[in-house]
């Protein structure tokens, strides 16, 4: 019998779908006050020692949090972690992968977060700061917008995420250049080229979108130098993480109109302090985060983990297995 950690509410969603390895399986739960419970078998430990953990936004963005990464770094029996998330950069998400036998992670959300992309474009060439200023004002302002098509997008990471927000961002009629390491053609693309052709690629998008990993090779990646490039009125979005910025240069770069807008749903440090100008800088849009927050993909990213565990209880190959090397 295999102990599986997970968050109270990820275990409420997904408990149907256990149902059928009851025999193989013993669900252990962390609950946002830090304690545990054991649904099934009634008894854990106080310091439980799992061999599968399934970790979610549940459990990310929880108060119980450092108890959760607590436990898993003290425990010498974890052989399988399934996360929620792309991203393996995180300091505590890297030293769990280089304990664990077995590291996977979700893609599932790329649709989501590329509606997101799709959204934050309409907003911006349809001028939308604007149009619900003259709303507040009562003032009945007729006000021309830019269609997304015949737009040219500059998508810098073209992973899964900027794979479907090109997909999408071309079935608008936008014409989109693709940037990555590995180079190379793709189908969601109209064109391809790597980081060292920025300079030559960045005056001619009227959108750039941040979609790719921090590294040490991409942090600080959008600097002055990057925002000085830029067309005059172009967009700047960020889907990526907050790091991947100069958020100084950023705003003296919306001060000279280059981005003309930002939108961004990821800053350098998170939760955003309260004293920080991008909460009402005119010339942002901010979310918390929050572009991968969708039922939809959380239905996909728990059908991920049901379908995995039972290739893991079989012996079967894993999906979106992290190889090893990667956290060396």
């Amino acid at each position: 019998m295999r102990e599986l950690l997970c968050h109270a509410s990820t275990f409420a969603r997904i408990e149907p779908g256990l149902k059928r390895f009851d025999a193989q399986i013993d669900p252990i739960l962390i609950h946002d006050d830090r304690t545990f419970s054991a649904p099934w078998s009634g008894t854990v430990e106080a310091e439980p020692q799992p061999e599968l953990v399934y970790a979610t936004q549940d459990i990310y963005f929880s108060k119980a949090v450092g108890r959760f990464f607590e436990i898993l770094m003290a425990n010498d029996r974890l052989d399988w972690f399934q996360s929620s998330a792309a991203g393996i950069e995180h300091p505590v998400l890297r030293a769990v992968g280089a304990k664990a036998r077995a590291y996977t992670s979700s893609h599932e959300q790329s649709a989501s977060i590329a509606e997101w992309v799709i959204w934050a474009g309409l907003d911006f060439f349809q001028g939308g700061p604007e149009r619900r200023a003259a709303q507040a004002a009562r003032d009945w302002k007729r006000m021309p917008f830019r269609e997304i098509a015949g737009t040219h997008w500059l998508v810098i990471g073209f992973g899964h995420i900027g794979q479907e927000s090109a997909r999408r961002l071309r079935a608008l009629g936008a014409r989109v250049t693709g940037v990555r390491r590995s180079g190379g053609a793709n189908e969601h693309a109209d064109e391809m080229t790597g980081p060292g052709d920025l300079p030559a690629t960045l005056p001619h998008a009227d959108a750039i979108l941040l979609s790719l990993p921090l590294t040490e090779e991409t942090e600080g990646l959008a600097n002055a130098a990057f925002f000085a490039a830029m067309k005059p009125g172009a967009l700047f979005a960020n889907v990526g993480r907050g790091r991947l910025v100069d958020e100084p240069a950023l705003l003296e770069g919306l001060a000279a109109g280059r981005p003309a807008h930002a939108a961004l749903d990821v800053v350098c440090e998170e939760p955003l302090p309260e004293d920080s100008p991008i909460w009402s800088h005119p010339q942002v849009t901010l979310t918390p985060h929050i572009s991968a927050l969708t039922q939809a993909a959380e239905r996909r990213t728990d059908a991920l983990f049901l379908d995995n565990l039972e290739r893991y209880l079989t012996g079967a190959p894993l999906r979106n297995l992290v190889p090893r090397e990667e956290f060396a």
